[in-house]
């Protein structure tokens, strides 16, 4: 089916498809995997030794083959847990351009800047990127050269008649002078040949990047264009110092937890093991950038010759309409969490008084993880319920109801996701740092040139 005009697809995230637009957005970057070290990793030695050893203390063979094969864990200790940051962001940054759909053969894009500005983040550094160069080669030139030179050498004679008068009588004499001919004649050639190339240079990639803002650029040169996409590897973190009335938000993040024996009884309150550690995370808000394409584009008046040389052309210069896009999403920005909470007091989650007598509400990383606390907290009866800031684990840390001055509630509990606040889209909005508006650029008229 023709259509004299066609308009964007219905429904599509990207706003712009008959001129030449850019997309940013990223992806997180995999770590590579660390396996974990196990006695193995030890030298023959350390493996007789440690083979000994456990020999001595009555370990059976299988023991020693099960421990040969685990991997090595330290004893853990109650001590002050680091407080971490969820602030701190691996990403693949991909920047596509693309030409729209009205562009005709022959079309090409010059060069492009994209220039990236952080609105409630910072760039923290990137991956080591030269400044890719290319080189054209243009036109190839063959010149040859050939001197020749012809020689004569010798003299040349000709024939003399001279006549003599003796007296009387009279007589003549004739007398004949032989001219003569001799010489040498030869000829010389030289052919020297020089060949040249025309080439030119042209910047293929090069990305500056600042705290503020991220530009790249990029150049093509003739029957070549720069449409693509662009991959960079950068650390984004955020900056609560410039955040407008925002505060990140402090909770115990459960790192290990152990509420079972091997046969599938509850441990008790004092045995399980409940590891947390404090972490400071921003509201769930995504991470977004102002982004601005400036570009020229080429468009010959005909293309009746695939040498660029040939043309009559047009060169435009244009900017896009900033736009803003979200380079990190909400729910990689702040990680998904799930709390306890009791149903006498369903928006109240259950938590934690640490060893430096510091209360936070208790984050779990799965749905898997808190109901499982909440099922081992429903088992426990009057050991626990009922009861003010009990001791649980082996790092000195008490369970706390949330609310000052409330023993643990008696009731059942259950197990939830973490709710958003409901000023949520204002905090939001006070992450967002301040901006200047992007001033238009003064595009001069297209120009035609023959290239």
């Amino acid at each position: 089916m023709f259509l004299d005009k066609i308009s964007n697809p219905a429904g599509s995230s990207f706003k712009e498809w008959s001129k030449p637009s850019v997309s940013v957005y990223s992806f997180a970057t995999a770590s590579p995997a660390n396996p974990d070290a196990t006695l193995k990793d030890l030298s023959d030695r350390g493996q007789a030794a440690l083979i000994a050893a456990m020999t001595d203390a009555g370990a059976k063979p299988e023991d020693i083959r099960d421990a040969l094969s685990k991997p090595l864990k330290g004893k853990s200790e109650p001590i002050e847990g680091a407080l971490t940051t969820e602030g701190t962001y691996k990403r693949t940054l991909v920047a596509n351009v693309t030409k729209g759909w009205d562009s005709m053969p022959g079309d090409r894009l010059v060069w492009t800047w994209i220039d990236v500005r952080p609105l409630n983040f910072a760039f923290d550094g990137y991956s080591i990127i030269a400044t890719d160069n290319q080189v054209l080669n243009i036109e190839q030139i063959t010149n040859a050269t050939t001197a020749a030179a012809t020689a004569n050498l010798g003299k040349t004679g000709s024939d003399t008649t001279a006549t003599t008068t003796a007296g009387t009588p009279v007589s003549s004499v004739v007398t004949d002078v032989a001219g003569s001919s001799a010489g040498l004649q030869g000829s010389l050639s030289n052919t020297r040949t020089t060949t040249a190339s025309i080439n030119q240079q042209y910047v293929k990639l090069g990305a500056d990047i600042v705290p503020e803002e991220l530009r790249i650029y990029r150049e093509s040169e003739r029957n070549l264009d720069v449409a693509g996409n662009t991959l960079i590897a950068l650390t984004a973190k955020l900056d609560p110092t410039k955040w407008n009335g925002v505060r990140p938000e402090t909770t115990l993040r459960v790192t290990k937890i152990d509420l079972a024996n091997s046969d599938g009884s509850f441990k008790s309150p004092s045995e399980i093991a409940f590891d947390v550690t404090e972490n400071e995370a921003p509201p769930r808000c995504a991470l977004q950038a102002r982004v601005v394409l400036y570009y020229q584009i080429r468009r010959p008046k005909n293309g009746r010759s695939y040498v660029e040389g040939d043309h009559e052309a047009v060169y435009e210069k244009a900017m896009t309409a900033p736009i803003d896009v979200d380079i990190i999403p909400a729910d990689e920005v702040r990680k998904p969490s799930w709390r306890v909470y009791p149903r006498q007091s369903p928006t109240t989650a259950i938590s934690v008084i640490g060893p430096f007598e510091n209360t936070n509400e208790i984050d779990f990383t799965s749905y898997e993880q808190a109901r499982n606390f909440a099922v081992w907290l429903n088992r426990q009866g009057g050991s626990l319920k009922g009861k003010m800031s009990p001791a649980i684990g082996t790092s000195g840390l008490k369970l706390d109801s949330g609310v000052d001055g409330q023993p643990i509630y008696t009731g059942d509990y259950f197990a939830k996701r973490t709710a958003d606040p409901n000023d949520l889209v204002s905090l939001c909005k006070g992450m967002m740092l301040p901006q200047p508006p992007v001033a238009a650029v003064v595009i001069p008229a297209p120009v035609s040139k023959r290239r």
